[in-house]
């Protein structure tokens, strides 16, 4: 087909344009998100700068919105004091910005509409805490790693004084800011040992601890890990957002002066009699 040469040269030249504004957008975008991470990281004192991702294309039309549709933080194998090894993640959707926001990266004070952070502990870290090096933790519905998240969970892992490993079906349920772990169902356990697989496998844990800078408000099991999430709306966006180790003092249990819980063992126990 023949195709004169002004508009062969039109196109050409469109063409060209456009590669050189996508190439502009996509450098301000990467340096924007460079910029974020590297103040997160000398905030928090990471070894290892989280990673950043602003959503939105081209990036530079929120210049024009004054919105970004969504900013997210990822830290992986953050050292959270009494808890252990967790991964960390903040999402900030429809956050509203100026213009040298923008260019500059320099998004703290920015409103957002809603701010969710989440915190994950994997089999090694919850294994940890519970005393078994090798827990693995599925979804007691769906086994595929797709499957959705559930407030139940099979725990398989090898508590102290056993040679073998057991399986459990767990329930995850919150209790103001106390998350609470109860064996629901002993899918595989030794016959006689019923007792001391249920202590095994509970446990608590108030979530003021875990830095999302708040209590918990929902729990559930997904992928082999267990997710803590809390949600802010309509607030200014604070360094403590997207930082992976940041928490609220005013939230912490230290100042709440503690829930005087009493031991769930005993509970769990009467209940798989």
């Amino acid at each position: 087909m023949y195709l004169p040469r002004k508009l062969v040269v039109t196109l050409a030249a469109v063409l060209s344009i456009g590669a050189v504004l996508w190439l502009v957008d996509s450098v301000v975008a990467t340096r924007v998100e460079h910029r974020i991470s590297q103040t997160v990281a000398e905030h928090s004192r990471l070894e290892t700068n989280p990673g950043i991702y602003v959503a939105g294309f081209p990036y530079l039309q929120a210049l024009l919105t004054n919105e970004l549709p969504m900013v997210s933080a990822d830290a992986l194998d953050v050292d959270v004091p009494g808890i252990g090894t967790v991964n960390a993640r903040s999402e900030i959707t429809e956050l509203v910005v100026e213009p040298n926001q923008v260019l500059s990266g320099d998004i703290i004070g920015a409103p957002a509409e809603l701010i969710t952070r989440t915190i994950s502990l994997d089999g090694v870290a919850l294994g940890n805490l519970l005393g078994m090096t090798d827990l693995d933790i599925a979804n007691p519905y769906d086994m595929s790693p797709s499957g959705g998240g559930v407030t139940e969970a099979q725990f398989t892992g090898t508590p102290e004084a056993f040679d073998e490993p057991v399986t459990v079906v767990v329930t995850l349920r919150l209790d103001g800011p106390i998350f609470r772990m109860t064996p629901r169902e002993l899918v595989d356990v030794p016959d006689g040992r019923e007792q001391e697989v249920a202590a095994a496998f509970t446990w608590e844990l108030d979530t003021r601890q875990l830095p999302l800078a708040g209590q918990a408000q929902a729990v559930y099991a997904q992928g082999g890990s267990i997710y803590f999430r809390a949600q802010k709306r309509n607030v200014p966006l604070k360094m403590e957002d997207l930082s992976p180790i940041e928490a609220s003092p005013e939230d912490s249990p230290e100042a709440a002066g503690g829930d005087g819980a009493e031991d769930p063992v005993d509970a769990a126990v009467d209940l798989l009699r």
